[in-house]
């Protein structure tokens, strides 16, 4: 009798997940070779712009002194902002109006007259030549960021390999874009006076997707560590963040909104996350995880504070600033690498909990319907005996059963203990076992058996406890069906082990099973396809007209 066929969506999941996993990994792959293109377009702008030096020295935006004039062209405080931080669109196009003006004003000319203004009002004018920024220069000004950012990047690989749940991968989104943003911002707020406007537009557009995707981590605070339960009942709301940044991000690049207008946006998201992470530390019980989202949340929080300050704010030395949010931020990908690793962790032990009481609750199981019975069967033979003790046959006959009950216990309990015992827990002596119980239960019967296995080598997993004890007893149960209804004279026995699967055939040369379903069971067999399927095994039975069954069991070794 063949196992009722698995539905067709549970039988393709495997493929599903497959391809839902090669989706992340082209996901971050993309993101990252993005990240590679962009740095490598922040060293062309730079190298590209044009540079003013004065006795050598090149002349750059500072805090306490301010650029009035260059050349025959006068400056607001705003146009040499680092960061158009602007509240509305037509300021925003104002700014990139200037920028343009700036370029063209310093790349005509060779020489270019500086007004400058400190703060104590004083001004003063310096000719200063324009050239092209040396290489040293340009590693000096980014290299701190951009090694910043690989290491984002290899913790996104690293986490998209050690974890596949869902928390793991918007997790290596987070960080690979988080790299991206590093990659464009860098020389967007290095440069000295201005770049070329094409080419920091889209360095600033790039900047502006890449923050705006930094939302996922308000997703990973909903599902890290447990999934919220709105979002368990309505999964299809996790899209709305992408959504957003989708939208947002459209309508900044159309020009219908400024940087500075997703701040209060920004501000809500930071709530909405500390409301997530709050909830969690209030919902957990265990004080491990919520030691560990307490970390992680701190850590969320306090970079994206810093981001606000650092990044938002217009102020000129943006580089600086930038510099130091890129060494403060390292604390994230730590901080989350870790937070992950631990809910693993968190994870393995409850599965290890849960495993430990399915194991009590089947060592309880066993041992009530096998030695717990034998000892019932042998109290009563006792109080026979003591009935039949005027009566030396039935005396003899009930002493004999006493043996043979407490003979049969002690061997299933001995058969038991091996099971549990996971310092005999090799593939030799799995098969061994059983060619012992095989010989031991078939030889009373005059039944002939033999045993073979294959794929039995060297660095062959093991099998877990319970599918070790499942292989013991559903090969006991189908050799005691065997001796009971089959009357067969010889008996073939197959153990094969491959990387995965564990494979035991039993056949025989009986009179097969010759009614149908119903009649089937019989024999015995419910007990051992429900053992086999408790375990994710498939179990196939077949007995052909002609006469003889053939059992086919199949199980994980894990």
């Amino acid at each position: 009798m063949n196992p009722p066929a698995r539905p067709e969506p549970i039988r393709n999941l495997p493929g599903i997940r497959t391809r839902y996993r090669l989706l992340q990994w082209v996901l971050i792959s993309a993101i990252t070779l993005c990240s590679i293109v962009i740095a490598g377009v922040g060293v062309h702008a730079l190298r590209s712009a044009p540079t003013l030096f004065s006795d050598g020295e090149i002349i750059t935006i500072r805090d306490d002194i301010e650029i009035t004039r260059v050349g025959d062209l006068g400056l607001r405080n705003t146009d040499l902002w680092k960061l158009p931080a602007f509240a509305t669109a037509g300021e925003e196009n104002a700014w990139w109006e200037a920028q343009r003006n700036l370029y063209q004003e310093i790349s005509s000319r060779f020489t270019v007259v500086i007004e400058f203004l400190d703060d104590t009002d004083n001004t003063w004018e310096i000719a200063a030549e324009t050239g092209a920024m040396p290489a040293k220069e340009i590693a000096k000004r980014l290299g701190l960021i951009y090694i910043v950012a690989a290491i984002y990047i290899f913790a996104a690989i690293s986490v998209l390999l050690h974890h596949e749940k869902t928390a793991g991968f918007i997790c290596a989104f987070f960080l690979s874009s988080t790299a991206l943003y590093l990659v464009s911002v860098a020389p967007i707020v290095h440069r000295p006076i201005i770049l070329d406007p094409d080419l920091m537009k889209m360095l600033i557009n790039v900047f502006f997707i890449a923050s705006t995707g930094q939302i996922s981590i308000v997703h990973f605070a909903l599902v890290f560590p447990e999934k919220k339960r709105f979002l368990q009942r309505h999964p299809a709301l996790a899209a709305g963040f992408y959504l957003y940044s989708v939208f947002i991000s459209t309508l900044y690049l159309s020009g219908y909104i400024s940087l500075a207008t997703t701040l209060p946006f920004l501000v809500f998201w930071i709530m909405l996350m500390s409301f997530a992470f709050i909830h969690s530390m209030i919902r957990i019980r265990d004080e491990f995880m919520r030691k560990q989202i307490r970390t992680t949340f701190i850590a969320l929080l306090l970079v994206a504070a810093f981001f606000i300050v650092s990044v938002v704010l217009p102020w000129p030395e943006g580089g600086r600033l930038v510099n130091n949010y890129a060494l403060f931020s390292l604390m994230l990908p730590f901080a989350l690498i870790l937070s992950l690793d631990n809910q693993r962790l968190y994870h393995d032990r409850i599965a290890l909990e849960l495993n430990s009481r399915q194991e009590k609750e089947r060592i309880h199981r066993e041992l009530h319907d096998t030695v717990l019975n034998d000892l019932a069967s042998i109290s009563i033979a006792v109080e026979g005996a003591e009935r039949s003790v005027e009566n030396p046959g039935r005396l003899r006959e009930k002493l004999q059963k006493v043996k043979n009950n407490t003979a049969e216990s002690a061997r299933q309990l001995r058969s038991f203990l091996w099971v549990i015992d996971e310092r005999q827990n090799s593939w030799e002596e799995i098969a061994n076992s059983l060619r012992r119980l095989g010989y031991d239960l078939l030889n009373n019967f005059d039944i002939a058996f033999d045993m073979d296995a294959h794929g039995i080598r060297e660095g062959t997993p093991a099998p877990a406890l319970a599918i070790k004890h499942t292989i013991h007893q559903a090969f006991r149960e189908a050799l005691i069906n065997i001796t009971k209804h089959a009357r067969a004279s010889h008996v073939k026995s197959t153990l094969a082990v491959d990387a995965g699967t564990v494979s035991i055939t039993i056949s025989d040369d009986g009179v097969g099973l010759q009614g149908g379903p119903q009649d089937r069971k019989g024999y015995g067999l419910n007990n051992m396809i429900r053992r086999v399927k408790e375990n994710n095994g498939d179990i196939d039975i077949e007995s052909p007209r002609e006469g003889g069954t053939k059992i086919i069991i199949r199980l994980p070794l894990n």
